[in-house]
């Protein structure tokens, strides 16, 4: 076999790889996460600030616990990644089903705004395989600074912690973050009436209303959802 022909199998062997990852990716957020993009480490200073999401043993529960609870509180600490992983959860499924409404809201609109860069990002870090069939309703570089557009009319938008924003949003996702703080009780019900299937609250704990929704939980049997 002469050296073009083994370049020409080996171009072939690696496009069919391609789409088999790229076909699971699909079907499984986790895969999509660890094996077919990239987030981004902000403090990584080597120079390579892209990294697939670790093999955490906690991350394949806690995504089926974001799919089957209507209401999901999430106590975390700064290293867990939760905001990465719901992020991720929610983008893949804009970008999987077709008009999905993910809204993301905090006190300070930059946080809400950090988790749609989030969903971008992982995007714009995917396979080509994955990004040829998630098209965009406009280039990367034309989306607004607060929303994320796919052409299949699904978003994911960014706003501020002013209760009444959500009202006109209808999401299907909504996902609270730092919801430890003041107001974030205002910011709930209105979530709750907008009748969301999906609410996630993500905080770092302390007295309040967030500390009082986790301890008011359930404890969840996760091989149930295995």
């Amino acid at each position: 076999m002469d050296s073009s022909t083994f370049r020409q199998h080996l171009l072939e062997a690696e496009q069919i790889a391609g789409e088999l990852k790229a076909r699971r990716a699909i079907q499984d957020p986790l895969y999509w996460l660890q094996q077919c993009t990239r987030t981004q480490d902000e403090q990584d200073l080597t120079g390579t600030p892209y990294k697939p999401f670790p093999d955490w043993a906690y991350f394949r529960p806690l995504l089926q616990a974001l799919h089957h609870e209507p209401v999901l509180p999430i106590l975390k600490s700064r290293t867990m990644m939760a905001s990465w992983l719901v992020a991720g959860w929610a983008t893949h499924l804009a970008l999987t089903r077709p008009a999905t409404k993910a809204v993301f809201q905090s006190v300070d609109e930059d946080r809400a705004v950090k988790d749609v860069g989030y969903g971008k990002i992982l995007w714009e870090q995917s396979l080509p395989e994955l990004k040829e069939r998630w098209k965009l309703a406009k280039a990367l570089l034309h989306q607004p600074y607060n929303r994320f557009v796919l052409a299949n009319g699904s978003e994911l938008v960014g706003i501020p912690g002013d209760p009444d924003k959500i009202r006109s949003e209808h999401p299907t996702i909504y996902v609270m973050e730092e919801a430890q703080k003041v107001g974030s009780e205002a910011m709930y019900n209105v979530a709750v009436a907008t009748r969301a299937p999906h609410i996630v609250l993500i905080g770092t704990g302390g007295p309040g209303f967030f500390n009082e929704l986790v301890e008011s939980a359930h404890p969840i049997d996760w091989p149930e959802y295995a």
